[in-house]
């Protein structure tokens, strides 16, 4: 692994890239690829009501603790104009709200079953500083950021600049970085180094030639399933291996149905995914899902009967995107 940190991430080409990503992901003994296990979910909803009302009074404690963290520090942001602008005019900011409010409602009793607790502090930061990643990574004006962060996460360099953008970003990674101890940093900043490797792999599933369903897959993997594994180790770093690939997996399988959510404007920018390759049908994405839940519950003893609103969100998301969403492409996937 060592030859290929010769040269940065956005110096390789698209085999060098999944070697080393191979390598990772070896090395932290994560799957490449989530085996199909059921077609049923098994949890009982019988009390969804109150689990619906639990979550609108999250709702607003979220609402009210993003007008107070996150508005707070994108204001120097704000003051600089363009950047801001087009943030806001490329729907980013209202994503990356709808985001914090939905994580704030659900991941909270998810960290809970794996031993730790919701830290809103540590999640704010992580969430800021994910957004202006990704900026970098889908909007032009924000592209020239990306040679900063991929020094930053593959040779763990700070930066220093003067720039409201970056320096954003390097705050909340020194929070982040103060709240945690040595071995925890290393083993989160090894996450988030993987992630990258697979977001700069998805930068390549729009060149030419075919890609594989095999390789889409662990792109998707080391995208969603490292996204939330990352953000869970902040929440609860002392989870054990089979939990943090549960994690990993039901990560993935979120970012299939982001994929889903997000196919016409993958299409249009020509980025290829596994749901708009036609190369997972709708049953395989229905196993997919509920399999992978249904091992979330067994990993984490997790009790059916018992109401869980982390459980609930993830089942009104898959009525919301994997049925009505998906099942009116079958048609197309037909052709």
């Amino acid at each position: 692994m060592d030859t290929y940190m010769v040269k940065s991430p956005m110096e390789m080409n698209y085999d060098e890239l999944n070697s080393l990503l191979d390598s990772l992901l070896a090395a932290e003994n994560l799957p490449c690829l989530i085996p199909y296990r059921d077609a049923h979910i098994h949890y009982n909803r019988q009390q969804r009501l109150r689990m619906l009302l639990k979550a609108v009074y999250r709702l607003f404690q979220a609402q009210s603790f993003y007008m107070k963290n996150v508005k707070k520090q994108l204001r120097p942001l704000k003051s600089t104009g363009e950047i801001y602008d087009v943030l806001k005019s490329t729907r980013c900011l209202k994503s990356q709200r709808t985001y914090f409010y939905l994580s704030k409602i659900g991941l909270s009793g998810l960290a809970r079953q794996v031993g730790g607790r919701f830290d809103d502090k540590l999640f704010v930061n992580f969430n800021l500083a994910t957004m202006l990643y990704d900026a970098s990574l889908d909007i032009p004006q924000c592209r020239k950021y990306l040679k900063e962060f991929d020094a930053s996460f593959m040779e763990g360099k700070r930066i220093e600049s003067s720039d409201c953008y970056l320096m954003i970003f390097q705050n909340c990674v020194d929070t982040i970085d103060k709240r945690l101890n040595p071995v925890e940093i290393q083993m989160f900043n090894t996450y988030v180094k993987i992630e990258h490797i697979g977001q700069m792999m998805s930068i390549y599933q729009f060149s030419e030639g075919e890609a594989s369903k095999e390789d889409l897959m662990k792109i998707t993997y080391a995208k969603g399933g490292m996204s939330a594994l990352v953000l869970m180790h902040l929440m609860a770093p002392t989870m054990n291996q089979k939990q943090r690939k549960a994690i990993y997996e039901l990560g993935a399988v979120m970012q299939l149905i982001d994929d889903i959510s997000d196919i016409k404007e993958d299409l249009k920018i020509g980025i290829r995914t596994l749901p708009n390759q036609k190369l997972l049908t709708f049953d395989e994405l229905k196993s997919l899902y509920f399999g992978t839940v249904n091992n979330f519950m067994k990993t984490c003893e997790m009790d059916p009967n018992r109401p869980n609103e982390t459980l609930d969100m993830l089942c009104w998301f898959y009525d919301l995107i994997l049925k009505r969403r998906y099942r009116s492409f079958q048609e197309t996937y037909k052709k």
